[in-house]
Parts: C-alpha cells; sequence; structure tokens
C-alpha cells in the first residue's frame, strides 16, 4: 500500500520521468557505477531487492549482475517511473512493482542483498523502512545505500529544491549508525567523499 505522503512524493517524480531526468546514466556516473558494481559483489543466482528503482537504468545492470538464476525485485511509488522501468523490456528474472518500501510482499529472510540507491532520503520512514529492509532480507545479508555525490551536496540538492523534497536529507553518520542499529544491522563502514557517499551495512537480528 502506498500511502498518500508517498503518493505525493510520487507524484514529484512523474514529473521528473516525464522531462526525462534519470532515464540513464551519465559519462561522468559511468565509472562510479562500475565501481559500485564490483563492491556489491552481487552474483549469479542471488535475490536482488532494489526500492526506488526509479526508470529501471540501475535494475538493467543488476539483472545481468544475477543472472537468468536470480532475480531483482524492483518497485518505486512513481507511476510514471515504472511505466519507463516496464519499457525497458528486461528479462523475467526482473519485477518492475509500483509499491512502497515499507511493506514488500516477500517472505522474511529472502534477498541476499538490497541496493538503495539514490533513494534513501525519500523514504518517509527510515525507520519503518530499514525495519521492513532487515524483515526481508537474509541474515548477514548485505544492505547497500549509495549515492554518486556526497552527503552535504545531495542534501543542499534537496533543500533548494521545490516541492516535497526540501527536507528528505541523509542524516549525519552518528545519527544513520543509531539508525541501522536499532532496525537490526551492523554498520561495516560509511564513506563521505566528493564523488559518493555509500553505507554498507550487514542484517545481524535474525527473523
Amino acid at each position: 500500500m502506498i500511502e498518500k505522503i508517498e503518493q505525493e512524493i510520487g507524484c514529484f517524480f512523474d514529473e521528473c520521468a516525464k522531462q526525462g531526468f534519470m532515464e540513464s546514466f551519465s559519462e561522468e556516473e559511468l565509472p562510479k557505477l562500475k565501481e559500485a558494481l564490483k563492491r556489491w559483489d552481487i552474483r549469479p543466482g542471488q535475490h536482488i531487492l532494489e526500492p526506488g528503482c526509479g526508470s529501471g537504468r540501475l535494475t538493467e545492470y543488476l539483472s545481468r549482475a544475477v543472472d537468468a538464476e536470480g532475480e531483482v525485485y524492483a518497485c518505486d511509488i512513481s507511476t510514471e517511473m515504472i511505466r519507463l522501468a516496464r519499457k525497458r523490456s528486461l528479462p523475467g528474472n526482473v519485477m518492475f512493482v509500483q509499491a512502497s518500501v515499507n511493506s514488500i510482499p516477500r517472505e522474511d529472510n529472502f534477498f541476499d542483498s538490497v541496493i538503495c540507491f539514490q533513494v534513501f532520503p525519500h523514504f518517509t520512514d527510515q525507520t519503518r523502512s530499514l525495519s521492513e529492509i532487515a524483515r526481508v532480507l537474509k541474515p548477514r545479508g548485505n544492505l547497500r545505500i549509495e549515492h554518486f555525490k556526497s552527503r552535504d551536496t545531495i542534501n543542499s540538492v534537496h533543500k533548494e529544491a521545490s516541492g516535497v523534497i526540501v527536507s528528505h536529507i541523509i542524516p549525519p553518520d552518528e545519527k544513520m549508525r543509531r539508525l541501522l542499529n536499532r532496525t537490526g544491522f551492523e554498520v561495516v563502514g560509511i564513506q563521505d567523499s566528493p564523488q559518493r557517499y555509500c553505507v554498507h551495512a550487514v542484517k545481524i537480528k535474525f527473523c
């Protein structure tokens, strides 16, 4: 179920989709993407959750990584983004669903990894979202929160934007660590540089 506030955010990203934003990776982003994919170590046969998949630009790469034996469950609250994603006609191991990260229709301990690519600030209730991610993630499964800009840059862009995303920020490192710890994760590392902001955490509370 997509709640009212999420519907409003979905409408914001509907407009982004109509304007062609975030439809493909730029030349500047491609080396960062290559490095991230190597670091994530996604393997054939794995089950991957991609909340906030947008137009499916990353999903296409994840699908190749898991190969035919694996699965990518990609969801987004934007109708238009999901429409664009489905137009990519990716293989049958990819499922695009208009849905909230707060309600994932999978059993406990299902996914090997969760990739939150350029979406974490837009989770309306970060504690609730992380708790649901922990529920569907396997014990010692990996959570990756990834952006191709620094935390301060991302937060500044959102604060200067118009519409519903002005309050959407990435919390400071200590707050992020506390948030992850209380929702069942152990933080492996947080990296914040001009080139990227990334968090790696593993699930430690078993369902």
